[in-house]
């Protein structure tokens, strides 16, 4: 008997606030955020941003459902990829999360980075990130996908033609319907 499939989800969206709209200003790339979930209904979902709903800063590692920045728009635009993985890459995915999760104090957002980023350079500073940063980390250090350039110089946009990306849901995050079970999903669409 076969085990159950694998899946790691990257989440691309595109909120209202001020960071995101002027990050927009300077790719001009219709989503500027990324995320990560292994879970089928995006109930846990991981990156690097703010920590406060209301606030820019303090940022660094956070579980986003939890913050509420989805919860303060109408409307955030995203995509979903889904990437199927082996066991291994799974375990490893969950053991780095955890990782990041016993230790989130000591992991920030990199806004030198973010700067660079827009110039066309990266910025490393030891344990911070940016979205698109983080999520290239994951996925490289779990042998998921494989970057051709600075790690730091990943963006967003930059997930969407990977050759393994699989997009599932392409709408408003609000509009997700309870239940979404991505899983199901993929297995309809592969028929």
């Amino acid at each position: 008997m076969s085990e159950k499939r694998k899946y790691i989800y990257v989440i691309l969206s595109q909120t209202g606030t001020v960071p995101a709209r002027i990050i927009k200003l300077f790719t001009g790339a219709p989503y500027n955020h990324a995320s990560l979930s292994t879970d089928e209904d995006l109930q846990e979902i991981y990156s690097f941003c703010r920590k406060f709903k209301r606030f820019a800063l303090p940022a660094g590692f956070a579980e986003e459902n939890k913050v509420g920045v989805f919860e303060m728009f109408k409307q955030v635009p995203c995509e979903i990829y889904s990437f199927e993985v082996s066991i291994e890459q799974y375990n490893e995915y969950q053991r780095l999360i955890e990782c990041f999760k016993k230790d989130s104090r000591h992991y920030l957002y990199n806004v030198i980075g973010l700067i660079g980023l827009a110039f066309g350079f990266a910025v490393h500073r030891k344990n911070h990130f940016v979205c698109s940063e983080f999520v290239a980390h994951v996925l490289s250090e779990c042998k998921i996908a494989t970057f051709h350039k600075d790690l730091g110089l990943v963006k967003p946009d930059d997930f969407r033609y990977l050759d393994n990306a699989t997009l599932v849901y392409k709408g408003d995050f609000k509009s997700l319907p309870a239940g979404l079970n991505l899983r199901k999903k993929i297995l309809l669409q592969s028929k």
